[in-house]
């Protein structure tokens, strides 16, 4: 192990031998891990995880990200602060790519066309009316 490294690092697969009875901790931000998560996984974002250790459970800490990269940040931080933890490397792609299961946000049966920024259609036709309207 790299000097200063006291944490293991495990495949997405080797993961899956001992999911869900570890406790998964999903660094990522709010948004992706919303977007998609393994299920039963806790969200506590890397930049928060120094506030947030309260919020830990005991026992070991799995750690997961996009890739790899922010997990094992965390688990510098955590392991500095004398928690047991393990890096999943590759993180949530690696996961989904063995075929583990993932958590989607649903999507809305009936997306709106309307683009951001933009009046909705109903609005923009009022609009070209009342600006387009020959005076007498």
């Amino acid at each position: 192990m790299p000097e200063g490294q006291t944490y293991r690092t495990v495949t997405a697969d080797e993961l899956a031998t001992v999911w869900p009875r570890a406790t998964l901790v999903d660094v990522r931000s709010r948004e992706e891990h919303a977007t998609a998560h393994v299920p039963g996984s806790l969200n506590i974002p890397l930049n928060e995880l120094p506030s947030r250790l309260a919020d830990l459970p005991g026992g070991t800490l799995y750690l997961m990200c996009g890739s790899g990269k922010r997990s094992s940040q965390a688990a510098r931080i955590l392991t500095d602060r004398g928690y047991q933890t393990v890096n999943v490397a590759g993180g949530i792609t690696e996961w989904y790519r063995a075929g583990h299961p993932v958590t989607y946000q649903p999507t809305p049966e009936n997306p709106s066309r309307q683009q951001p920024g933009h009046a909705p259609a109903g609005l923009r036709s009022l609009l070209h009316k009342l600006f387009h309207r020959k005076t007498a």
